[in-house]
Order: structure tokens, then sequence, then C-alpha cells
């Protein structure tokens, strides 16, 4: 039986390596950060996660929106955090009641776009490996499984 790759896994070399991501011409070596981040927050974190992808040779400037967005988002996620640290989980209603505070959804919305874009870009374990191949394996073309069976 022959190994089928899943969808998505990248093109591999006749030697089984994975193919570079980017062809030279559209890899980045510097890019600076772009006036739209919130922060200091946004900013600190473009300058380190923008450093890593360009080391791994995988930023583009047509990555540069989703890294954009990735770091106002965590940037919001971190506001959203402070607000709930500070004014607690919950706000008072005008009948005295109490609800579940905004910064809650604004917390939760900030970290989905966060995982999803840094998901986008390699910078979770999952999608790194996808990008950038597995693991070391053993090579020898054997099933793990074997003794198993």
């Amino acid at each position: 039986m022959t190994a089928v790759r899943a969808a998505g896994g990248g093109k591999k070399s006749r030697d089984g390596k994975n193919l570079p991501a980017l062809p030279d011409t559209e890899r980045l070596t510097k890019i600076a950060p772009p006036d739209e981040l919130r922060d200091d927050n946004a900013i600190s974190i473009w300058e380190t996660q923008s450093a890593i992808l360009i080391q791994r040779g995988v930023l583009s400037m047509a990555d540069a929106a989703t890294l954009l967005i990735y770091c106002n988002s965590f940037s919001l996620y971190l506001e959203a955090e402070s607000t709930i640290s500070k004014e607690g989980l919950t706000i008072a209603t005008d009948n005295g009641s109490e609800k579940k505070h905004p910064a809650i959804n604004a917390r939760q919305d900030a970290l989905t776009s966060f995982l999803r874009t840094g998901s986008l870009l390699g910078l979770d374990p999952l999608s790194r490996t996808k990008l950038l191949g597995g693991g070391p394996g053993t090579g020898s073309g054997e099933n793990e499984f074997n003794e198993f069976t």
C-alpha cells in the first residue's frame, strides 16, 4: 500500500523534503511595523513574529495584512483582559441585576481572530508542522504499528 498525502500537505521534492514555501523573489528580509498597529503591544508582537517568519523564509508582502490582524488581535485581547481584571466578570444593569461584562465577548472575539490568523501564518505547532514539514520520522519506510498486527 502506498502512502497518501493529506490535502494541503504541500508539494514534496524527489528527496522527500518539503519545497521552499516562497520563491526567493517574494521572501521578505525585513518589514517595518505599519502605522495601523494599535499600540505598543501590537508593535512588539509585530517585531517578534515578523522576525520569526522572516527567519523561516515564509513572510511575503501578501502576508503583511494577516500579520497586522494577528498583532492587533493580540493587542485587543490584552486590553479586554486588562478591563476584565480591573472591572470584574460582571457589570450591574439598570434594574440592579448583573450581566456578563461586554469585555468578555471582546476578549473571545480577539482570541478567535488571533488564533485563526496565527494558524494561517504558521505560528501554532500544528500549522507550523504542515507548512514546514512533518517531524523527523525514522525514514526506514516501515510501519511503526507492525508490531501490533
